[in-house]
């Protein structure tokens, strides 16, 4: 939901939000922050993914803001660049994995439009964890899986989710 009026790009950039949140064609949108579930789950999953960077020559990082345009900004809940990918404070450069994990109040549509920006930038994997129901999918530009066989994977990037469900 927008929780403002227009802001321009510059402002968005320049300014701190607590907590922070998307940039949609010049609205402040907020995200459903998690609760304990989301919050603990995400954390697991971050220090899963680093503990795993030098295998995949990768780097992890958690609530950046990633350019989709000029004119959209999204803030994945975690999300795995190339360790060769230039370092921008404000991520251009597409991430190997965008992740979002589910909160309560978050829906399908939101999800579904979040994947398509990333999809629209070149970000091939997106992966969906619901700490709740305990269920997990791979999102592609051409397809949901659900991890039905308890992994999820993103090209040469695999992580079980017994590993990191509580």
């Amino acid at each position: 939901m927008a929780v403002g009026t227009l802001v321009s790009v510059d402002e968005y950039l320049r300014t701190a939000y607590e907590p922070d949140c998307d940039y949609i064609d010049g609205n402040l949108v907020e995200r459903n922050l998690g609760e304990r579930s989301h919050g603990r789950l995400q954390v697991k999953v971050v220090v899963w993914l680093c503990s795993h960077e030098g295998v995949w020559q990768a780097k992890t990082l958690c609530e950046v803001r990633l350019r989709i345009n000029q004119r959209r900004f999204r803030i994945p809940d975690v999300m795995v660049l190339s360790a060769s990918a230039p370092l921008e404070e404000v991520v251009a450069t597409p991430p190997l994995l965008c992740i979002e994990i589910l909160s309560p109040g978050d829906s399908l549509n939101q999800i579904w439009e979040r994947t398509q920006d990333y999809f629209a930038i070149g970000v091939p994997n997106c992966w969906i964890l619901d700490p709740l129901a305990c269920r997990a999918w791979t999102a592609t530009p051409a397809a949901l899986t659900e991890a039905k066989d308890g992994i999820l994977r993103a090209g040469e990037i695999e992580m079980a989710l017994a590993e990191v469900l509580d």
